[in-house]
């Protein structure tokens, strides 16, 4: 169908009229047409619409697909969707064509990162990692791109550096790369494990204890993973302290591994109940969930689904009031489809981190197993060797100057008052019994 001249006026007034009532979701349903007919609407409009209008809504919207072989301000939203159906050729393509001027620019690169690395191209991979760092900072914040959005956005490319330099042993960079990122960011709790790993490849077992231990710090509880108490538990032997090795083990056997399988079991309504929970629920399998997804509600994942949510019920609860007119009815049942969309894809997001982390506490389960067993050969060793079991209160410790890369120095046990900044800089100054 080709649209004459009076269409097209009419179609661009009714886009407008939406657009000023801040009908935002209603206006990308005219948006789509508009590029379907070429049809021209302004920039700075298109670009508000592209920081407003939720990602699982391209995800799941086949209208799209109509638009696949043109250029348009839609690219990202086309490479999106064809990057969650696996076509990657098209993404890449969509995704490389979204302009730096373009709101989505550094989520696009972000996204052909990800690409690239799962074809183990790791340069091209770091290559667009490092262009969507450099070029945050560029990025226009609006209500729904707040800084902590768009520095949240950075440092998860950040990481993905960070991690590229940890594949090829580069354990210093890997470090350094870390230290851009401000502990007063949502992701900041999550790099420690990462960097823990590299000071313990470096052989800086002091420092790699520091690091996981600030895990027992108040402020970062609900950041504690699997793998922070295998990695002290595997320290420790390194150490040969193996009684503070088992304690680990016994200690992640009576917490974690005993709730394990209620993370498996959820139901994804359950688990958005628990994570829009402002009270500590009363049975402990819940309180077990609750404190796990408590440090996912800073995530970019839960801040966008609560804006899109909110913006899409206050559209709907607008239309409504008008919604004997017969256009009224047709944007009421694509703003429920968004609204649907929107709400089953965090629930599926949730899904997700509740069985990743079962696969976490499983995998890190049978680690500890093989530990143990070394741990015990290397005890029946000490004993044919009439070597004396030393207790806990008999650990010595290391002096000050062997701990390395750091310019203060002070020992904590974790017992009153800290400083937010001191976390993540501490080191454990024990000596070890190896011989």
């Amino acid at each position: 169908m080709i649209p004459t001249e009076s269409f097209a006026k009419n179609y661009l007034e009714m886009f407008n009229i939406v657009y000023r009532n801040n009908l935002h979701y209603s206006s990308y349903l005219f948006l789509k047409k508009s590029l379907e007919y070429n049809f021209k609407i302004e920039d700075n409009k298109i670009h508000t619409l592209l920081d407003v209008i939720h990602p699982s809504v391209y995800i799941h919207d086949n209208d799209l697909d109509r638009i696949i072989n043109k250029k348009t301000e839609l690219d990202f939203a086309v490479g999106l969707r064809r990057f969650f159906m696996n076509d990657f050729e098209v993404a890449k393509k969509k995704l490389r064509s979204v302009s730096s001027k373009n709101p989505m620019f550094i989520e696009s690169n972000y996204l052909l990162g990800l690409i690239y690395l799962t074809e183990n191209k790791t340069k091209h991979a770091n290559a667009y990692f490092k262009k969507c760092v450099r070029f945050s900072a560029k990025k226009k914040r609006s209500e729904f791109k707040s800084d902590q959005y768009v520095e949240t956005f950075r440092n998860r490319c950040v990481q993905q550096v960070a991690r590229l330099a940890f594949a090829e042993k580069s354990y210093q960079s890997n470090i350094k790369i870390l230290d851009y990122v401000e502990k007063n960011d949502y992701l900041w709790p999550r790099f420690l494990i990462d960097k823990a790993w590299s000071y313990f490849h470096l052989g800086e077992y002091e420092r790699a204890l520091g690091t996981v231990v600030t895990y027992k710090a108040p402020l970062l509880k609900r950041f504690m993973i699997p793998e922070a108490s295998y990695l002290r538990a595997l320290i420790y032997y390194k150490l040969c302290l193996y009684d503070k090795s088992e304690n680990v083990y016994n200690e992640f056997n009576s917490t974690t591994w005993r709730y394990r399988k209620v993370a498996k079991t959820v139901s994804r309504n359950k688990l958005l109940s628990l994570i829009e929970s402002k009270n500590e629920p009363k049975r402990k399998s819940d309180v077990f969930l609750y404190y796990y997804l408590k440090g996912y509600k800073k995530d970019i994942r839960y801040y966008t689904y609560k804006k899109s949510f909110s913006q899409l019920e206050d559209e709907i609860k607008k239309l409504t009031k008008i919604r004997n007119l017969k256009q009224a009815n047709i944007f009421l049942n694509s703003l429920y489809f968004y609204k649907n969309a929107i709400q089953e894809d965090f629930k599926d997001f949730l899904k997700n981190v509740s069985d990743d982390y079962y696969l976490q506490i499983s995998q890190m389960r049978s680690s500890f197993v093989k530990l143990n067993l070394m741990i015990s050969l290397n005890k029946r060793k000490q004993i044919t060797s009439n070597n004396k079991d030393i207790k806990d209160n008999e650990y010595e410790s290391v002096s000050l100057d062997k701990i390395s890369a750091t310019d203060d120095k002070f020992i904590w046990d974790f017992q009153g008052g800290f400083w937010a900044d001191e976390l993540g800089d501490y080191a454990v100054a024990l000596k070890s019994r190896c011989k």
